[in-house]
């Protein structure tokens, strides 16, 4: 009994340390420009502003910033779903950046009541948003037609 917990113990470990690097890793990733700015300014998300909260040493609302994150979540995934020439399935780095987000937002409750470094988990959650923002301007760029009537919007 005790072993079959240890090795579930630890192979959850093993799971979620190769889950974080590879999200790191995709993170990392570099864009041709940052497009971020460009789509949050259009479609007003909340995230820039919530990074910045938590860079400075001002205190937050933790419940309204889990409420702005889940409502920017939803907001770019729809658009990484839904944007672009061809409405492909989602890569798989995006798929599991996707699990990745839930999994950080799942755990900010967690993490306040705790005091765990949430302010890291905030910057995390923001970093992964503003990946996806850039996904999705990437996305708009290479498609005109789209692109124009994502500006016109605006």
């Amino acid at each position: 009994m005790v072993q079959s917990l240890l090795i579930l113990v630890f192979s959850s470990a093993l799971f979620f340390f190769y889950l974080q690097a590879v999200c790191e890793r995709a993170l990392r990733r570099e864009f041709s420009r940052p497009f971020f700015e460009e789509i949050a300014n259009a479609i007003r998300l909340e995230f820039p502003a919530l990074c910045d909260a938590s860079a400075s040493s001002a205190s937050m609302d933790f419940e309204d910033a889990r409420l702005a994150f889940k409502c920017d979540f939803l907001t770019l995934s729809y658009l990484l779903k839904n944007a672009g020439p061809a409405r492909r399935r989602l890569p798989r780095r995006e798929k599991i950046l996707l699990l990745y987000f839930r999994f950080l937002l799942f755990t900010l409750p967690i993490r306040h009541a705790f005091k765990l470094k949430e302010k890291e988990a905030v910057l995390k959650l923001a970093t992964v948003l503003q990946y996806f923002a850039n996904s999705v301007g990437e996305k708009l760029s290479v498609d005109p037609l789209a692109h124009a009537l994502f500006h016109s919007e605006s």
